[in-house]
């Protein structure tokens, strides 16, 4: 006979049921496109004015943070001014209105903004919090894609930056993308 040792039994709480299952007991409610965001087919996606519209709320994101990288760029370059190799530079401000000054800081602000972020990330940061994205991801590999998006922001700072959205939103088509060949697309 095997010798065995002794034998304790435990007093106390039973063990815990698995949390795992209890997590997914009720598992007919989950919808994987729900909550993902992922459409298996056609859908009904943001188009025409409710796009153009959207695409207004992107821009006022945008242009929250285009005032504050101006802003940022106008306190570096009175710093430049203030340093000895200012006093080249400062006659040139000095000469300048404050407030053009400030506009053609802006504008190119807003070019560069537009051009990097939208050619590194295929959207801005507005555009990406509104899940909008600029041309298909097919069209973000091709060499020209940074060609039209430069093409696209120079149209819309040239136009003064609320001519075309507000003509896109009237219209409901983009217009913009009409005229360069890269549109904006709603991934919802």
């Amino acid at each position: 006979m095997p010798l065995r040792g002794p034998t304790i039994r435990r007093r106390g709480p039973a063990p815990a049921p698995n949390k795992v299952d209890a997590l997914f007991k009720n598992r007919q409610t989950l919808n994987f496109d729900q909550n993902t965001g992922f459409h298996g087919g056609p859908s009904a996606r943001r188009k025409g004015s409710r796009l153009a519209a959207w695409s207004l709320i992107a821009s006022f994101v945008d242009l929250l943070i285009l005032i504050s990288i101006s802003c940022i760029f106008i306190l570096a370059f009175s710093f430049i001014v203030k340093s000895s190799m200012g006093s080249l530079v400062g006659g040139l401000i000095k000469n300048h209105h404050q407030t053009l000054f400030f506009i053609e800081v802006f504008c190119v602000s807003a070019w560069l903004y537009t051009v990097c972020t939208r050619t590194l990330m295929g959207a801005t940061i507005g555009e990406w919090a509104c899940d909008l994205r600029l041309g298909q991801p097919q069209q973000r590999m091709h060499s020209s894609y940074l060609l039209k998006v430069v093409l696209r922001s120079t149209l819309i700072v040239a136009t003064g930056f609320i001519t075309l959205p507000l003509l896109s939103l009237i219209i409901g088509k983009d217009i913009p993308g009409v005229f360069t060949g890269l549109r904006l697309f709603s991934l919802k």
